[in-house]
């Protein structure tokens, strides 16, 4: 196979797998502007609605990661591992950020956690789905004839 055909067959690989990421890219703009509203300081409480918000959100982006890296074939573990590292260490970013540069916002190391909580979760989730979605798949074949 000549090279430039090596080379014409890698950039396109490398141009689908920016658009696999697409989804997980505009969720975290979306995260990023919700961050950086003005609101209003919920109480605090263990299961308070803002919490659930950071665990939903960066669930989201995390399961949304994951799916670029199952559409790119980057499926081991060490990956996902990675993206959901990077995931938290995004919620976390925007924490800092909140407080550095968002007198209306606050820190809060709740909201940390429940980021972390949530892209954590989606690992697990996905993981566990696609465990029971290829256990479904052999066991609704038909038994082999003997």
């Amino acid at each position: 196979m000549p090279v430039k055909s090596i080379l014409r067959e890698k950039l396109i690989e490398k141009r689908s797998a920016w658009k696999a990421f697409l989804p997980a890219l505009i969720c975290a703009a979306a995260i990023f502007g919700l961050s950086v509203m003005p609101g209003i300081q919920l109480p605090e409480t263990f299961f308070s609605p803002d919490k659930l918000g950071h665990f939903a959100a960066y669930g989201l982006l995390s399961w949304l990661t994951l799916n670029g890296l199952r559409k790119t074939d980057r499926r081991e573990t060490l990956f996902f591992i990675l993206a959901i590292a990077a995931v938290s260490g995004y919620g976390i970013l925007l924490e800092f950020v909140q407080w550095a540069f968002f007198p209306h916002r606050y820190f809060e190391v709740w909201d940390m956690i429940a980021n972390i909580a949530g892209a954590g979760f989606s690992y697990f989730a996905m993981r566990g789905l696609e465990g029971l979605l290829r256990f479904r798949k052999f066991s609704n074949k038909p038994p082999k004839p003997q």
